[in-house]
């Protein structure tokens, strides 16, 4: 039999958490999301009911179920070995689904027609660009083909559904572009500027992702080896959930040791300190806090990329292949498990292409 655990901390409720021992005879426990004992036992029960059913081979019946109640369902209980970090990939969901629930929260999920999900699909693409569309309606997909599982729903309506086709924009500055924002960094002597500037230089000369920039603390600083471990972004693992080892730039091992004498004290000892007025606050709320690259770019007198912080990781990426570096290493550098990803940041300048391809001769001597 399964049970209800109250969980708390310093005296407050967290949440009701449930116990149970699914199908495959592993013992589960989760939080229920319930406000009461009451609700989190009665969603225990429906839990345990269905195992029963499932062993027994009897059908689930599909229930008459909304939309927003399925999604509901489907982000506190979905699980799966590619979820590392559950609380971080349920607030995701939530945040990738929000959007759409106001106007299918009511629709009846059983019998989702295909025209509805395509009518939703060109509703997203007026209001969104078509990657973020793609992820949206994966995150649709992958509810439905839950619900199916479950004998939620009868269907999944998203699963045949033609996608936008997906944009691979890779911005990147050149290397006098890069200098200029440095520069302009480097001008100016407040503390949030000189973050910025060692901020700026973890993206183009090592390639770090922004959360990793903001979650490297100094005990992942060698400067003696010369060498960055990236083992996590600001308030969770990295984005593929392995440690990576970065060579520094002998520019870069100076502006750290330099920054090092300087460097405000903090209680995570990170690297690039933000301002947090609550011991508490998530990445969202400090995301609002770090030195915004926007303004940067334009006293550079540069062009603003669509994404600021990530055209430095792009930067690092092409300029690496651009001087002769490999996929192989360059993924390794990343922190790609796919070299098809890698791949998209090989985007290198007609002018580097043009000057590659006029060395080729068959010219005697």
């Amino acid at each position: 039999m399964g049970e209800v655990i109250k969980r708390e901390k310093g005296g407050r409720l967290i949440g009701w958490y449930l116990r149970y021992v699914d199908a495959d005879g592993r013992r589960k426990q989760r939080a229920s999301h319930q406000p009461s004992h009451a609700q989190a036992k009665r969603m225990l029960v429906e839990i345990e009911a269905r195992i029963a059913r499932g062993k027994l081979g009897i059908a689930e019946r599909p229930e008459q179920l909304r939309v927003g109640e399925l999604i509901e369902r489907f982000v506190t209980e979905y699980d799966s070995p590619r979820v590392r970090d559950r609380a971080a990939w349920e607030q995701k969901a939530r945040t990738g689904l929000a959007s759409m629930l106001p106007e299918l929260s009511e629709r009846d999920a059983v019998c989702f027609p295909i025209d509805a999900a395509e009518r939703l699909r060109n509703q997203l693409l007026r209001r969104y660009k078509p990657n973020t569309v793609r992820q949206k309606l994966a995150y649709l997909a992958t509810a439905f083909a839950w619900a199916l599982r479950k004998g939620l729903v009868t269907s999944n309506p998203f699963a045949g559904l033609r996608k936008p086709r997906a944009e691979h924009r890779v911005e990147y500055l050149s290397r006098e572009e890069v200098q200029q924002l440095l520069a302009t960094a480097d001008a100016h002597t407040d503390e949030r500027s000189r973050v910025a500037a060692i901020a700026v230089r973890l993206g183009v000369y090592a390639g770090l992702r922004v959360g990793e920039i903001f979650g490297l603390t100094w005990r992942c600083v060698d400067l003696k080896a010369k060498l960055l471990t990236v083992s996590k972004s600001y308030e969770s693992a990295t984005k593929s959930g392995k440690t990576r080892q970065v060579p520094m730039a002998d520019e870069l091992v100076a502006a750290l040791s330099a920054w090092r004498q300087h460097c405000p004290a903090t209680r995570e000892g990170v690297v690039c300190p933000v301002i947090r007025t609550d011991p508490g606050s998530v990445w969202s709320a400090v995301k609002r806090r770090r030195p915004e690259l926007v303004p940067l770019y334009r006293v550079a007198g540069l062009s603003v990329p669509s994404s600021p912080w990530h055209a430095l990781r792009h930067t690092f990426a092409s300029h690496f292949l651009m001087s002769g570096g490999g996929l192989l290493t360059l993924q390794r550098l990343l922190g790609h498990h796919d070299l098809k990803m890698t791949a998209l940041y090989g985007h290198l300048s007609s002018e580097h292409v043009a000057i590659e391809v006029r060395r080729l001769s068959f010219a005697k001597g």
